[in-house]
């Protein structure tokens, strides 16, 4: 039997963002307490997953720890800052890891490439876009300061990711998703509390949630950032914001603002000036 061509890392990593975009769709038919589904999909995720756990795959080191600290905490800050301020806001903030994971490499090389930074700068004009989509009547100073602190997390996990195995990228992202429940089931009882009342539909979507966006999206990307760049990782991610709302409108029939339309093309712009920076190195 012939084996399939493996996939590149960008394929990986995008297969990733469209795992991650179908909860757009699927979350508005639920009506759950945000921090029931936030530990019960990755419960589900980390059970689907851990038959890849292998041990010996995987380095027990500090970066294994800084990984899986850093995944509970943007999982974790995404949800509270959801409470506290506008969804654009709550959403869009994680993909400043663009930007921060730029700075770090300014940083660390003490290079600053002007090539390098237009499209990230053209990239997170588009994604301000998109949060100002959300207006800012229901935002919180608290809110969007926590919303803040989602993209260092979600580079920290990128990072973090490549040092902590090579081989077993999904035994590390069943291991993520394990200590995320059990930190949000201890830390908060009202999502233990709310399980009895779950019915059959809700717990059909949290097993969708769980195996394709989380399962899935998280361990296509840990997959992908073996591979690639962590930032290059970031912008590619990015086609979950784009992803989304199109699901939502093609199949909930909800068209995204002219703001958000802005967003998109700018977002696209700036992908494309990326792709056309990495060619040309």
């Amino acid at each position: 039997m012939p084996r399939l061509p493996a996939l590149s890392g960008s394929a990986l990593v995008l297969l990733g963002a469209v795992c991650w975009s179908l909860n757009s769709p699927l979350v508005k038919y639920l009506t759950l307490d945000p921090f029931l589904i936030c530990g019960l999909r990755s419960l589900i995720a980390g059970l689907v997953l851990l038959p890849f756990v292998r041990p010996r795959e995987i380095a027990w080191n500090r970066y294994l720890l800084a990984y899986v600290l850093a995944y509970c905490a943007l999982c974790l800050s995404v949800i509270v800052s959801l409470s506290l301020t506008s969804a654009a806001i709550a959403i869009g903030m994680q993909y400043t890891a663009t930007i921060w994971l730029f700075l770090l490499y300014w940083f660390q090389t003490r290079y600053f490439s002007r090539r390098a930074f237009l499209p990230v700068a053209v990239i997170m004009s588009g994604v301000v876009c998109f949060m100002l989509s959300g207006g800012s009547g229901d935002s919180h100073p608290l809110g969007n300061l926590i919303a803040l602190t989602e993209g260092i997390f979600f580079a920290g996990m990128s990072l973090a990711s490549k040092k902590a195995t090579r081989t077993n990228a999904l035994g590390i992202t069943a291991i993520g998703n394990l200590f995320t429940a059990l930190a949000v089931f201890v830390l908060f009882p009202t999502a233990r509390a709310a399980l009895p009342a779950m019915d059959g539909q809700e717990w059909g979507l949290m097993l969708i949630l769980g195996v394709v966006q989380v399962a899935g999206g998280y361990g296509f990307f840990n997959l992908g950032v073996q591979k690639i760049p962590a930032r290059k990782a970031s912008v590619l991610a990015l086609w979950e914001m784009i992803l989304g709302p199109l699901w939502v409108a093609l199949f909930l029939h909800q068209y995204p603002g002219s703001m958000v339309l802005a967003g998109f093309a700018i977002i696209l712009a700036g992908m494309v000036l990326d792709a056309k920076g990495a060619v040309k190195k």
